[in-house]
């Protein structure tokens, strides 16, 4: 790994926590009852959609965080076994929210990359265009 390419990589790492510390901040201020890890993440989503593209430091860090997603997952995962003596009542809403939690972010994420897409398609016909 290059000298340069390893501040990339710190950057983008950077850019994640800062984002992170800053969605923290934002929802102690204003008492939100929403994480404050949710918050940076949109916090990230709108200063990548006026940036217009992601920068390569962050698609480093980004791309070797979705490899281990996994194992980010795993402790909630494990969180599960300890819920055993829920009712039935209970599971069947825990089962609906995450079924309805799933299928959100499953079409949010697909109309996400469908902008992402048109936008990269659009800025390659107009550099066709231009060149």
């Amino acid at each position: 790994m290059s000298l340069k390419s390893a501040a990339q990589w710190l950057g983008g790492a950077a850019l994640l926590l800062l984002c992170e510390l800053i969605g923290r901040a934002l929802v102690d201020l204003l008492s939100l009852p929403i994480p404050g890890s949710v918050v940076g993440m949109v916090l990230l989503l709108v200063g990548l959609l006026i940036y217009g593209e992601v920068p390569s430091g962050l698609a480093r860090v980004s791309e070797l965080l979705l490899r281990f997603l996994v194992l980010i997952f795993l402790p909630a995962s494990v969180g599960i076994y300890f819920l055993r003596d829920l009712s039935p009542r209970d599971w069947i809403v825990l089962m609906t929210a995450m079924v309805i939690g799933t299928l959100i972010s499953l079409t949010l994420t697909a109309l996400l990359l469908n902008r992402l897409i048109q936008r990269s398609n659009g800025r390659q016909q107009r550099e066709q265009g231009n060149g």
